[in-house]
């Protein structure tokens, strides 16, 4: 099936509005029985972070449509028999979204044309066009005075202008100073408001910009609205099966060229592997990124789509500099859920913000420590992030990673040895530029270097692994072997192969048939490469 033929299913990719996908007959998963479950509670303030193209934007249209009282646009979704009275209520949606706020000057310009809008709808005549606060409560007394009812207040994406100025603290005081001063009326204005929703992707409760609202329900890590937005593995194999039967029929017309095949199940187990794996609460309710998911359906084959709208290069940078977290800690991470609750202001812990931005998930819980293990979502994720990563942590050398490609493919394909496959390891550290090894030479900059290539040519690896006696480096599987790497930094490479067969890490492996070998790998200050390499088979 041709890309465009797969468009006319009705896949609304980047499309937010939620009348627009209805009024098509476009896809949609169903999301209302989320939206009366908030909507006929007590509760009147409300937040949720996800990361980025989680759909958001379209649970804040979905409530527009539902307040606005548009029952037509419900009809055959869970909420329509749900809800008896559909009441119309004047609803003021404001996207923070809606521009880029790189510079002081364009921050005005941002926030003007967002409350300009409400007020020509209500017909509200502005007082003083920077006093962004006086002029929302103007336009929320002014819905309600023509309507006899309570407002709606809809805000998406609140934290775009904090994370747009992130590296400029002076700019960023200024932005969120402006922001305190825009939602300062939800509070004082309750008597006036029904219903008030917030999204963004960081959380906010240590945010000056929000000080005053201490009585937002967070649904963050609720338990019962983990699957508000994204597409839960449920969902999927249910209100999706049609569109995994003719995604998999496309697959494999195309996988048969090269001698491959796809059927629906191993569809549904490149889908996973793929765009599954986010958990949002202790439930570990599995759940698939919805751009991801859309795209690839409408695409007829599996990419890394949610990347290429977006790379975490200022989150990399952190990494680089203001933290002891070496990138091979990343997978397998542990910490407490009261890390995640950061500011952010000042982002100096790089954790709370790759979990918030999605680069991070939970992956297990630990109740009795309260501790939550953490990890790359999927293969998307780990593979965009590798990328990212390679060519940021390497700028000037990013050509070097088709040759390392070229080697690895070489070796799973059993073209080359292991021997000579560790002397192209040897060349590339050596054609590291001084202007990064020189900023801190020691083993864990190669060993990250080293990660960061393997994961950049698409290997499976496993870093900093622990076991019943620490931790190995790294793990490699190949089809043929499991090779366990230990980096020094000059030592030997005697001592390294020492070191993983003292401490048994090949026990790790003791199920898997494929033969394991030890690669001790000695790392010369003066070469900047390795200068011996020693090869053990341990099992």
């Amino acid at each position: 099936m041709k890309q465009e033929e797969n468009n006319r299913i009705g896949y609304a990719v980047g499309v937010h509005e939620f009348d627009w996908i209805r009024e098509r007959g476009a896809r949609y998963v169903d999301k209302t029985a989320y939206v009366y479950r908030m909507v006929a509670t007590e509760a009147k303030y409300f937040f949720l972070s996800r990361p980025r193209r989680f759909g958001k934007s379209l649970l804040v249209d979905t409530l527009r449509c539902y307040f606005e009282g548009r029952k037509e646009l419900f009809e055959g979704l869970a909420i329509y028999d749900m809800e008896k009275e559909w009441r119309k209520y004047p609803v003021i949606r404001l996207d923070l979204s809606r521009g880029k706020y790189f510079a002081r000057e364009e921050v005005h310009p941002i926030f003007n044309s967002i409350l300009s809008d409400h007020e020509r709808r209500w017909n509200v005549t502005c007082r003083d066009e920077y006093s962004y606060g006086a002029r929302l409560t103007d336009i929320i007394q002014a819905a309600h005075q023509q309507t006899g009812e309570r407002v709606v207040v809809l805000i998406d994406e609140y934290d775009a202008p904090m994370l747009d100025s992130i590296n400029d603290h002076a700019l960023q005081e200024y932005i969120r100073n402006r922001v305190r001063s825009l939602f300062s009326p939800l509070k004082e204005q309750a008597q006036y408001l029904r219903f008030v929703f917030l999204t963004g992707i960081s959380k906010f409760s240590q945010l000056s910009v929000f000080s005053e609202l201490n009585n937002l329900q967070q649904l963050t890590f609720n338990p019962a609205y983990e699957g508000i937005c994204g597409i839960t593995e449920e969902e999927l194999l249910t209100q999706l099966k049609p569109d995994i039967e003719i995604l998999a029929k496309t697959m494999d017309r195309r996988a048969r060229r090269w001698g491959g095949s796809y059927d629906y199940d191993s569809t549904v187990a490149a889908l996973k592997h793929w765009y599954d794996g986010y958990h949002f609460s202790e439930n570990l309710t599995d759940v698939y990124c919805p751009w991801s998911l859309v795209n690839a359906f409408a695409f007829g084959g599996i990419q890394n789509f949610w990347f290429s709208s977006g790379t975490p290069t200022s989150l990399i940078n952190i990494l680089r500099t203001r933290t002891n977290i070496t990138l091979t800690e990343l997978e397998g991470y542990s910490a407490k859920l009261t890390r995640f609750d950061a500011p952010t202001e000042r982002i100096t812990d790089p954790i709370p913000a790759l979990f918030q931005s999605g680069y991070l998930t939970l992956k297990s819980y630990d109740g009795q420590r309260d501790q939550w293990t953490l990890g790359f979502p999927n293969e998307e994720v780990r593979e965009g992030f590798a990328h990212c990563l390679y060519q940021y942590y390497m700028e000037d050398y990013v050509g070097s990673a088709d040759a390392l490609a070229i080697a690895f493919n070489d070796l799973r394909f059993q073209d080359k040895t292991f021997e000579q496959f560790v002397e192209v390891i040897r060349k590339w550290y050596a054609g590291i530029p001084y202007s990064i090894t020189d900023k801190n030479q020691n083993e864990q900059l190669y060993q990250s270097l080293l990660y960061a290539g393997f994961l950049a040519v698409g290997a499976d690896i496993q870093a900093e692994d622990q076991t019943s006696d620490g931790r190995m480096d790294i793990a490699l599987k190949l089809p043929h072997g499991i090779y366990i790497l230990e980096l020094k930094y000059n030592k030997s490479a005697e001592e390294a192969t020492d070191q993983i067969i003292a401490k048994d890490y090949a026990v790790r492996f003791a199920a898997d048939t494929r033969p394991v070998y030890a690669v001790g790998m000695n790392i010369s200050a003066d070469r900047r490469t390795i200068d011996r390499a020693k090869i053990v088979r341990v099992k």
